[in-house]
């Protein structure tokens, strides 16, 4: 009898086991592995774009792109590692830059991240130099105020009831929300270094919710900013994508070269949205993809890094997919880009870049 129990409560367990797997949520289920399609651009993206050349003076030059935000049909550039903001308006005219590096209590060492708000009609620039966020009037860059955290910041990305997400490097905890104080919240998903791999945009808008990538691997974590709750969650049940377990497991092996480990199979780089479609970066056995996945359709295709494609991932903005290009792409494009007045783009060497925008 003893043993007719012990068994029923085993198998009982195995139940409870598989509804669990069963029940861990996938975003995009009709995803699998990419492959070479030779889309048009208008297929892997939309028919409707525009190409915005951004005004080139001496006071605006940009070198190195970190982070593109669009807000307010205006854009934000983040430039040379993290040195300098740079605005323009809707017709790619500069408008002021933000070039405050020192140790005054209005400057920064190192912008880590930024992102830019409209809050109470006024539009705002935020930084995180790692130990506070500094807020900055988006117009000229004058200071306004800043919030202070007893512990390192990364990234962030701000909700409209004013609570700040964070991205934090030496707490127990990866993820962190505060109040707009600086107070903490909440904390969620325990610490582990190959989780932490900084993106231009580290929180992904995904059906008015946030997604953070684990590291490289096939796990993601759902925030809802409506209830404040964190979940895991799995992009795809494709088994060829490294999970989480796998990636933690490469890690304790390799240590710091894990990533040339994982170069030898396939992983999730990353992921971005706009609307109900989605955009995947992946890398299957030393080949680069972007992925477009809608609900009746999906098209992938093979890019390099240096390309105009490999900037998807770069720029934030709430109506548009953001890329962008230089002139020698534009001068290397046989077919030739349009800009938004319908004229062919007749670039210069010394220009800046021009942004590249894909609509819904």
């Amino acid at each position: 009898m003893k043993t007719i129990i012990l068994l029923a409560f085993v198998s009982f367990l195995l139940i409870s086991c598989d509804n669990n797997k069963q029940q861990q949520s996938v975003l995009l289920g009709q995803f699998t592995t990419a492959k070479e399609m030779h889309p048009e651009w208008e297929t892997l993206f939309t028919e409707k774009y525009s190409v915005t050349p951004l005004e080139t003076k001496a006071d605006c030059l940009i070198g190195q792109i970190d982070k593109i935000k669009k807000l307010n049909r205006h854009y934000y550039i983040l430039s040379s590692n993290g040195q300098s903001i740079f605005h323009f308006n809707e017709q790619g005219k500069f408008v002021s830059s933000l070039n405050k590096m020192g140790q005054g209590p209005e400057e920064y060492h190192h912008i880590e991240d930024f992102d830019v708000y409209e809050i109470d009609g006024q539009m705002e620039v935020w930084v995180s130099d790692n130990t506070s966020l500094k807020v900055y009037d988006a117009s000229d860059f004058t200071f306004k105020y800043k919030i202070a955290y007893p512990f390192i910041i990364h990234k962030f990305r701000r909700l409209e009831n004013s609570h700040i997400l964070l991205i934090t490097g030496q707490n127990e905890n990866i993820l962190t929300l505060t109040d707009k104080d600086g107070n903490i919240i909440s904390e969620y998903l325990k610490k582990e270094i190959p989780f932490i791999m900084f993106r231009p945009v580290q929180f992904v808008a995904y059906k008015n919710k946030y997604l953070f990538q684990l590291g490289i691997s096939n796990s993601f974590v759902l925030f809802n900013p409506q209830t404040e709750t964190f979940r895991k969650c799995i992009l795809t049940e494709e088994k060829s994508y490294l999970s989480e377990k796998q990636l933690l497991d490469l890690f304790n092996r390799f240590g710091i070269d894990f990533i040339m480990e994982a170069n030898k199979g396939s992983y999730i780089n990353n992921i971005l949205s706009l609307n109900d479609v989605v955009w995947i970066q992946t890398s299957q056995n030393g080949e680069n993809y972007i992925t477009k996945v809608t609900k009746d359709q999906i098209v992938s295709t093979v890019f390099s890094y240096g390309s105009v494609l490999s900037t998807i991932t770069t720029g934030d903005s709430d109506d548009s997919i953001l890329l962008y290009i230089t002139p020698d792409q534009i001068s290397d494009n046989t077919t030739g880009f349009i800009n938004r007045l319908g004229s062919k783009i007749d670039s210069q060497t010394e220009d800046n870049p021009y942004i590249l925008e894909f609509f819904n």
